[in-house]
């Protein structure tokens, strides 16, 4: 169960990363764009074929569109063992991984003075509160 809600999140990110809209990433495998938006959703289970056509066109292996790379899953388990109450807690890290500059943006944020951080936190959640109301 775990895998499908990694797969449904990769989906999303390897699309997005790739500049491709849910039309665009349909034309690329040969479905409709309804095959896409349930497959993200996680309404549609991925069939085989549907996995195969998405590591092709993602140039990603089955296993990493998955969350089955193992790196990955080192430091998911690591953390979520730790955290289990909080279940989102895996997304953020999966996202942080795969991010690397937001990683280092945060790293530079714990290294600034207490004051500093502070005014920057809570810049950042007036962005992202702000952002959230946008797409609502």
């Amino acid at each position: 169960m775990r895998e499908l809600k990694t797969f449904i999140m990769n989906m999303k990110y390897y699309r997005e990363q790739n500049g491709w809209s849910q039309e665009q990433l349909a034309e690329r495998i040969n479905v409709s764009r309804p095959v896409i938006t349930r497959l993200e959703t996680g309404v549609q289970e991925p069939a085989l074929s549907y996995l195969l056509s998405l590591s092709n066109a993602f140039n990603i292996s089955i296993d990493e569109l998955i969350g089955r790379k193992q790196q990955t899953n080192d430091y998911l388990f690591e953390v979520y063992g730790d955290y289990c109450e909080e279940p989102s807690l895996p997304q953020v890290i999966d996202y942080l991984i795969k991010n690397p500059k937001m990683l280092a943006c945060l790293q530079q944020l714990l290294l600034a003075k207490p004051k500093n951080r502070k005014l920057i936190e809570e810049m950042l959640i007036t962005v992202i509160e702000k952002t959230k109301k946008l797409s609502e």
